[in-house]
């Protein structure tokens, strides 16, 4: 069975833990997009991992695979690889030689473009610029520019660090380029180092990196495709979410890839004729990080009390993540599309000591209510959203209910799930109660989680 992992929100929904727990007995998890750009944190055994650019399954010791849809700063990721294994972890890991790779260049550049948005896109918050800017709210870890070159047919391969001669003829024609995009467009000065000696140490620096990775490169395509035909459990891990997904979600405010389900064929060149079961991950409420509308965002003393008790910080970036109450229709668009038949409710003890919960149950748009989000920025950014309201309940000791399961938890956060559940037409079968793996109540006996 190939299981794949995707958020059905913005992003942060808690994919990590779950991958976590759907890799115990899995020979291989695979990232098939994204890169240094996202980050999964697991609480396990009082101890707390977190994974930027591995994927988090190597945790149950399952070998970690990095798809050809992956991005992958080398350095980076040979920091993070020396940390994990000072850690104590012992990682087996495949990467697909042709990964394209993110050199300083497109750091610079991905911040330059960044503040670009923000200077020149300014503007009044009808045209959806929720931050009262147009910035994004990149990472600024170059991915995109990554890709933007990957797709011009510039861009350089893991495989492509190896061959030095190679490296050096096409540096030196693309570092001069982004010399003068970075000058002439956006007014960043040019560095002092002459070109000549930047390429001389791009060269020596990345081929060293390209080496030192090497014996992890090798045609993950192939790999997984004999994986597969002896019968091994393979888990894909989403990095981002389906609200970020390029083409399904609220552009601009996307990433670079496909996060999706679908992302699993482009990104690790599987045959769109293998068959997966998609699992999704949503959060008990909505978050946000970086600009774009988010409808019905939460100000105030509710907003504070799901920042501080869902330490709603990014794993990668450390800034504060914007909240807002579930957003049904998002969430039911999401389930439609990647085929969700089975979701995992994550953070829902966060929600504890409100007097009242909320969901949102449609949009109100130009004097009409819709169902569905909007494509016009211009009337998601206007849209204000239909309530419903629904009890809260008292704090709880969650390991507790955790170690008790389903019958521990309140009545009203009971009924809240089983309020999500009719509102998306999906099973919940699961609910995560605390940042451990171990904090997860199974809601149902027949459920993939239930197998593991």
């Amino acid at each position: 069975m190939d299981l794949v992992i995707v958020g059905c929100q913005a992003g942060d929904e808690g994919k990590g833990k779950i991958t976590d727990l759907v890799s115990e007995g899995a020979y291989a998890v695979v990232r098939y997009q994204a890169g240094p750009n996202t980050g999964h944190t697991v609480v396990a055994d009082g101890g707390e991992h977190r994974f930027v650019q591995v994927p988090a399954g190597v945790l149950r010791g399952a070998v970690g695979v990095l798809g050809g849809g992956c991005v992958v700063d080398p350095r980076s990721l040979l920091t993070e690889l020396a940390d994990l294994r000072d850690g104590g972890l012992d990682i087996d890991l495949r990467i697909s030689e042709s990964a394209h790779v993110i050199f300083p260049y497109h750091i610079a550049q991905d911040i330059a473009q960044d503040d670009w948005r923000g200077a020149e896109l300014a503007t009044s918050a009808a045209t959806g610029f929720a931050d009262g800017t147009g910035r994004i709210g990149t990472t600024r870890r170059g991915v995109g520019p990554c890709r933007e070159d990957k797709v011009a047919r510039i861009g350089l391969r893991l495989v492509d660090l190896l061959d030095a001669d190679l490296l050096a003829a096409r540096l030196s024609r693309i570092v001069p380029l982004k010399r003068a995009l970075l000058e002439r467009v956006f007014g960043r000065p040019d560095g002092a180092e002459p070109v000549t000696a930047e390429v001389d140490r791009l060269v020596e620096e990345y081929g060293a990196a390209g080496r030192a990775l090497e014996p992890y490169l090798c045609d993950t395509s192939t790999w997984l495709r004999r994986a597969r035909a002896e019968g091994k459990y393979l888990v894909y891990e989403g990095s981002q979410s389906f609200g970020l997904d390029l083409e399904q979600g609220t552009y601009p405010y996307v990433t670079s890839g496909f996060t999706g389900a679908a992302g699993v064929t482009v990104g690790t060149g599987t045959s769109p004729a293998q068959r997966f079961t998609v699992l999704g991950v949503a959060k008990a409420y909505m978050v946000q990080v970086g600009g774009g509308p988010l409808v019905g965002e939460l100000t105030g003393a509710t907003a504070e009390h799901l920042v501080s008790r869902g330490r709603e910080w990014g794993t990668v970036t450390g800034r504060r993540r914007r909240v807002g109450w579930f957003d049904a229709p998002m969430v039911r668009r999401a389930i439609a599309v990647e085929g969700i038949t089975e979701l995992v409710l994550t953070n829902l003890d966060v929600l504890a000591g409100l007097d009242e919960v909320q969901v949102i149950t449609g949009y109100r748009v130009g004097g009409r209510t819709v169902d569905a989000y909007p494509v016009r920025l211009r009337d998601a950014a206007a849209a204000t959203p239909v309530l419903e309201r629904l009890p809260g309940w008292p704090e709880q000791d969650w390991t507790e209910v955790a170690h008790r399961g389903a019958a521990a938890l309140p009545a009203a956060a009971r009924r809240y799930i089983d309020r999500l559940a009719a509102l998306l037409d999906v099973e919940i079968i699961a609910a995560g109660v605390g940042p451990d793996r171990r904090d997860t109540v199974p809601l149902s006996e027949t459920s993939l989680l239930s197998e593991k």
